[in-house]
């Protein structure tokens, strides 16, 4: 039997540590009172200061958890959050959020953001009680709504929503929404489109399932409309090339253009519908059949200098797509001077798609890094309805690429064979950062010919590999040893990352190499 445990003296003890836990209490009280932010920071500024914490950006994000925990640190800033009305003005993106939260939000201009999911036991179908609805139909008819973001499936909720926010008088008045989205939905909205002059709005997105039977409420009045995204699932539905450029031309100060896959039209006009300018243009995103795309590419006029390209191509038929799309690639990168200078080029294939992009980076920047603001991408991306094998993919992209300024490449990403992709370094000497995906480490790995002392790439500066393999998959390493030294000669200093090697484990020897070989090596 053990010695007897002596209670007294950790009692004792317990009664220090909850006499210095007391303590260290209140030193941390006192110093929080020297700290007063109540005494530094106005209540309309600590409000605001709430409101940047708590309302997520546009969209349907959740709102995070704890994001107003502020309200349980103390009474004055309860009482600051009670009385900032701009902090309740997002309610959250379901109806029992709306419950909890509309009450508050005053007269400060709301966004009103949904997301209508039907589930099988979901109160929020049934609870749109009066009180909520009655402050929808204020809103609406003291225009104090900023933005509205709705989609789901539910389109009974939608069109209810949509129905509270409709003019009772069929008069047509301005509203100050600025930003207005409807997502997957098929709820009509042409009577709520037709009700309002939007003198104010700036964001367009209408994302629907509806069966139109006129495209004219499209024409809204919106003269500061800057971004408009359209698309519609119903293929029967969708207008003719003569009405799509008609909806475009009634917003002349578009900078942002996106037309999703369903939307792009098949020809129903005569022929004689006048081009449409879109001067402004900064961005432009078309997704469709290849034919399609490129016939309503003919009918825009836009800048030469545009930002930003993405073709998404659907249903292309082979050499068919080198012969519209080269010519374009071609026009854009002779027309905008942005591309004579430095380029990336970024390139993956397989035997049913290829997709492809051009970025133009000024002399200030960093290969590696996303082209800044202001210099312009092409993005194309193309599935094949035929099944082409993947070699005629290849030489379907090479093809393409080839009417680019290839001399100008600093940054290249591939995912080619190694066969052509030594086809088209030829043409690009001046390459700094090269990404191989994919590639096998061979005797001939990079070089023009095994027995040339000549360099492939005699400005290159930084080598990534991607699930590379070795030789015959043996574990040879003495090819990448001999490129590095190759490669290196001459002084020149390149670093070298390998990623995802396939069953390539590397010997300790190797790295040793490979170290005093390079100026910096990362293996993952």
């Amino acid at each position: 039997m053990g010695p007897e445990i002596n209670a007294d003296p950790i009692l004792a003890l317990e009664k220090r540590i909850e006499k210095g836990l007391g303590d260290t209490i209140q030193l941390k009280r006192a110093r929080n009172s020297l700290l007063n932010i109540s005494a530094l920071v106005p209540p309309e500024l600590l409000g605001q200061v709430f409101r940047w914490n708590a309302i997520p950006d546009y969209g349907f994000g959740e709102l995070e958890k704890g994001s107003y925990n502020f309200l349980l640190v103390c009474h004055h800033w309860f009482e600051v959050a009670s009385g900032t009305p701009e902090l309740w003005t997002y309610w959250g993106n379901t109806l029992k959020l709306w419950l909890q939260r509309y009450q508050r939000s005053g007269t400060a201009p709301l966004d009103l953001i949904l997301h209508a999911q039907r589930r099988m036991g979901d109160e929020d179908v049934i609870t749109f009680d009066r009180p909520l609805q009655d402050a929808l139909r204020d809103r609406a008819a003291r225009d104090s709504i900023r933005s509205i973001h709705l989609r789901g499936r539910d389109t009974d909720l939608l069109d209810f929503v949509i129905s509270l926010l409709v003019l009772g008088d069929k008069s047509t008045r301005d509203s100050s929404i600025e930003s207005l989205r409807l997502e997957h939905t098929s709820s009509d909205v042409s009577t709520f489109l037709t009700r309002y002059r939007f003198p104010r709005l700036r964001y367009l997105r209408l994302l629907t399932d509806a069966r139109i039977t006129s495209w004219d409420y499209l024409k809204i009045q919106a003269p500061s409309l800057i971004a408009l995204s359209l698309g519609f699932s119903r293929a029967p539905n969708n207008p003719t090339t003569s009405q799509l450029l008609a909806i475009l031309a009634s917003y002349p100060n578009l900078q942002q253009l996106v037309l999703y896959e369903t939307m792009i039209p098949h020809d129903g006009g005569d022929g004689s519908t006048p081009r449409v300018r879109l001067c402004c243009l900064k961005e432009l995103v078309l997704m469709g059949n290849y034919r399609h795309v490129f016939q309503l590419l003919d009918q825009l006029e836009y800048p030469d200098t545009l930002d930003s390209v993405h073709l998404h191509l659907s249903e292309c038929a082979g050499e068919s797509l080198s012969e519209l799309l080269g010519p374009y690639l071609r026009d854009r990168v002779q027309r905008d001077g942005r591309f004579q200078d430095r380029l990336g080029i970024q390139v993956s294939c397989s035997s049913g798609s290829i997709s492809f992009s051009v970025n133009a980076f000024g002399e200030s920047n960093i290969p590696t890094a996303l082209p800044k603001h202001g210099y312009p991408s092409m993005l194309f991306s193309a599935v094949f309805s035929d099944n082409l094998p993947r070699g005629a993919v290849e030489k379907l992209c090479s093809n393409i690429i080839a009417v680019t300024p290839r001399e100008r490449v600093v940054r290249f990403i591939g995912g080619l064979s190694v066969h052509t992709m030594r086809d088209l370094l030829v043409a690009m000497p001046n390459v700094e950062d090269l990404y191989l995906m994919q590639s096998v480490i061979s005797d001939t790995f990079l070089r023009p010919d095994p027995l040339s002392n000549t360099k492939l790439l005699p400005s290159l500066r930084r080598l990534c590999l991607d699930y590379f393999t070795l030789q015959n998959g043996d574990g040879d390493w003495r090819p990448m040893i001999g490129y590095l030294i190759h490669q290196t000669s001459g002084d020149q200093d390149i670093s070298l990352r390998l990623i995802h090697g396939r069953n390539t484990p590397i010997p300790p020897e190797i790295v040793g190499e490979i170290k005093g070989l390079v100026s910096e090596f990362i293996h993952q």
